[in-house]
């Protein structure tokens, strides 16, 4: 099907190189433009092109039609954003903007680590269901804490779901078919009841099959979510939201593997292991959104709730080559969000904002991990004692309050000149008791062997762990209008995330062995990062020509970096070291409208990130048949933090075909490059260390196509794409530990994939 599927895209593409004129008109008309794009991003609805800040707008519907449902796949051609799988209850929490991450786990980290990039859906802080019924997607780049705080420190990532509407009785519906048995299914229904309410249900099915593994790398997903308007006035307006989802991944099936640092194995490598589906996670959402016009300002309230259970058998994983599985128990996992602002109408000489939010996050939870295989050969492990035998468990309870005041006004100076500022106040409150132990019963190899031994240092409590923390971020901006269509920005913003406490073991000789002596607390203060951007946003040849770009410079105070050292196959030694970055980068966007059917985008940006101050932390080395200990410096072995490649950039072209009757086709091609960076940090321990490790990623390419056919009067529609045409081989993380030596478990990046969509509006 995917031959075929090839044949007819690339069979659309020729034609329209040799033109399609007997069966195709263009437009007669010369008169076109550039649709204008409106955004909310900061909380008041402009247009994009006078927004001075680095701001992108996805439109939904040329995201679905391109095959681009999951997050990943909907920010990869955002430039210097990057998204690495994070696993629940927050699956958006490791997008990077500008390089900035969120913190690195330690090993022993806790519930209350917040993501770097906040993501809101409708208005609701990580809230649930952006991927269907959706209007449109907004990224903002750079730090956004005066109007969003914690979270928003490399920036915000927001998902639009479509209100219900008080005028017509309308819906629609979507089927997707595609590799893997990808079966991909949207329907929503909007349907007016009298002159004052509005019904909205929307439902959404995605399943999934493994790339590499059918069964091992399986997912399911299904959720739903209703919306009511209630409009009695032209003032008034409240939306209130219910939504539900439940997610099922399966693991185990044959790993993927490195067997030396650019050749993959996808069989025959490693283990083969047991097909285990985990325990579904489950989410619930309620919220609020209402909006009072009173005649030159708005008053708006948006409050939410959700909560989050995935409590049984986890799907197996695989780390340091052995396997293991997490049994899990979630008896109390909510979060609470309240917001209040009041905003002036864009109008006038001057313009306001003020708000207060609240956030509360409470959770307990126990999570368990039990060994399911070993790396052979351990003579000292049977089926009996290894198989099931607790590696370690943790067991978690607390809550986390925010509390946050703000306010941004710009004023107009000149027609032309406007200067914004914008402060805020944040109180951050954490509680927490944390009880974590290790099975002290290992092997040399480092496996575990029941019966379990929880006993003397093996086992740590941290009891009544209270912090507070203080927070005050600022936003300067100068804007001028060299023209009608060209303007100038420069702008200082600062973002913050809060410290946290967890629990890290302490390392050291025991009885002439290297283990565990002890725990110890790690301590890491709060996060600030202080941005400078100089912008501009240009509309050129009547606009048909738009141009975008920024320049931009970051100081960051306290980026966390764990250091996860083993050695000699003994237990890890994790610890947390704060370092200072700075970024520099460059943003440039464009779109054309060539003529009135041909568009052509492009998007590129670069990113420089540093570790300024590499640390002198101290790793403890035997040395000697005495097991003497001696410090090391090379805990941190690279400058330039990875995980974000510095050079990315994509191209796109489509052309609209017009039929004589109305009808519509659009093929499009897109090619997509990432220059070569490394995946993770590594320390002088660990093998590969050459001109390219096994952690590193050379540049590669990748190469989309599509199109979608359109029906005349608009209601129906087959979109066809291929992604990843050439099949480019690429790693997306790569488990890479100081013990082990090849084969190395990788994560590939998707292969190529193919996928119909047939979609009915009614």
């Amino acid at each position: 099907m995917k031959k075929a599927l090839l044949f007819i895209l690339v069979g659309i593409f020729t034609f329209c190189i040799s033109g399609a004129g007997a069966w195709a008109q263009e437009s007669e008309t010369t008169e076109f433009t550039l649709e204008e794009i409106t955004v909310t991003a900061e909380k008041r609805s402009v247009n994009l092109q006078t927004l001075p800040s680095s701001v992108v707008a996805l439109e939904a519907t040329a995201l679905q039609e391109q095959g681009k449902a999951t997050t990943a796949q909907i920010l990869e051609a955002v430039p210097n954003v990057t998204y690495r799988s994070g696993g629940n209850p927050n699956p958006t929490g490791n997008i990077a903007i500008r390089g900035i991450q969120r913190t690195q786990e330690s090993g022993a980290t806790n519930e209350v680590l917040p993501a770097a990039t906040a993501t809101y859906v409708d208005g609701v802080y990580q809230g649930i269901g952006g991927n269907y019924d959706t209007s449109r997607v907004e990224v903002l780049r750079g730090p956004q804490g005066t109007l969003y705080g914690r979270s928003a420190t490399g920036g915000m990532v927001s998902f639009f779901t479509n209100d219900p509407k008080l005028s017509d009785f309308t819906g629609n519906v979507s089927l997707e078919i595609g590799t893997a048995s990808l079966r991909n299914v949207s329907a929503a229904v909007n349907v007016p009841a009298g002159s004052m309410v509005a019904l909205r249900a929307a439902a959404h099915y995605y399943s999934r099959d493994g790339y590499f593994d059918a069964q091992g790398g399986q997912t399911r997903t299904k959720e739903g979510r209703v919306k009511a308007l209630f409009q009695p006035t032209d003032a008034l307006g409240i939306v209130l939201s219910l939504s539900a989802q439940e997610t099922k991944n399966s693991g185990g099936g044959w790993q993927q593997y490195l067997t030396a640092p650019e050749e993959f194995a996808y069989k025959g490598v490693g283990l083969n292991r047991p097909i285990t589906e985990g325990a579904p996670a489950k989410y619930r959402q309620a919220s609020i959104n209402l909006n009072y016009d009173f005649g030159g300002s708005t008053l708006t309230w948006i409050g939410g709730y959700h909560d989050y259970d995935q409590s049984g058998l986890g799907a197996e994983e695989v780390k340091d080559g052995k396997g293991h599985a997490d049994d899990t128990a979630w008896p109390t996992y909510y979060t609470h969000t309240e917001e209040v602002r009041l905003a002036s109408d864009t109008e006038g000489r001057l313009t306001w904002l003020i708000g207060a939010n609240y956030y509360k996050h409470e959770f307990d939870t126990t999570i368990f991990s039990a060994q399911t295989s070993w790396l052979p050969p351990d003579p000292e492990l049977t089926q009996e004692n290894g198989y099931g035998a607790p590696i370690w468990g943790r067991e978690t309870a607390g809550s986390f309050d925010n509390y946050g005041i703000f306010t941004e006004e710009t004023f107009n100076v000149q027609d032309n000149f406007r200067i914004t500022a914008g402060l805020r106040y944040d109180k951050t409150k954490l509680n927490q008791d944390v009880f974590y132990y290790m099975n002290g019963n290992g092997t040399a190899m480092g496996n575990v062997m029941s019966p379990p031994d929880f006993s003397g240092t093996n086992t740590a409590s941290l009891l009544d762990d209270k912090h507070d923390y203080n927070n005050i971020t600022y936003k300067l901006r100068f804007e001028y209008d060299a023209t009608q269509d060209n303007m100038l920005y420069f702008l200082t913003a600062t973002g913050f995330l809060p410290g946290y406490t967890a629990i890290s073991p302490k390392m050291g000789m025991v009885n002439g062995a290297f283990g565990l002596v002890g725990w110890e607390f790690l301590e890491l203060d709060q996060q600030k990062l202080t941005s400078y951007e100089i912008g501009s946003k240009n509309q050129f040849l009547d606009n048909t020509l738009r141009l975008n770009g920024a320049v931009f410079y970051y100081d960051y105070e306290g980026y966390p970096e764990a250091v996860n050292i083993r050695l000699g196959g003994g237990p890890p030694i994790f610890s947390g070291v704060a370092v200072p970055l700075t970024v520099f980068g460059v943003e440039v966007e464009a779109e054309w409208l060539v003529t009135m059917n041909d568009r052509l985008t492009m998007s590129a940006g670069y990113q420089d990130i540093k570790i300024t101050d590499l640390p002198d932390t101290v790793t403890y080395v035997p040395m000697g048949p005495g097991g003497e200990t001696v410090p090391g410096s090379d805990a941190l072995m690279l400058e330039k933090l990875p995980g974000s490649p510095p050079v990315e950039a994509t191209l796109q072209y489509e052309h609209t075909f017009l039929f004589g009757n109305g009808g519509s086709l659009v093929p499009r091609a897109e090619l997509r490059y990432n220059s070569s960076h490394y995946l993770s940090q590594m320390n002088y321990l660990m093998y590969g260390l050459g001109e390219k490790p096994y952690n590193y990623q050379d540049s590669y390419v990748v190469a989309n196509i599509g199109a979608t056919l359109t029906s005349p009067d608009g209601k129906y529609s087959l979109s066809g794409y291929i992604r990843n045409l050439l099949d480019t081989e690429y790693k997306s993380s790569v488990q890479l530990s100081s013990s082990q030596g090849p084969p190395i478990q990788v994560v590939p990046g998707d292969p190529s994939t193919f996928g119909l969509m047939f979609s009915i509006k009614f």
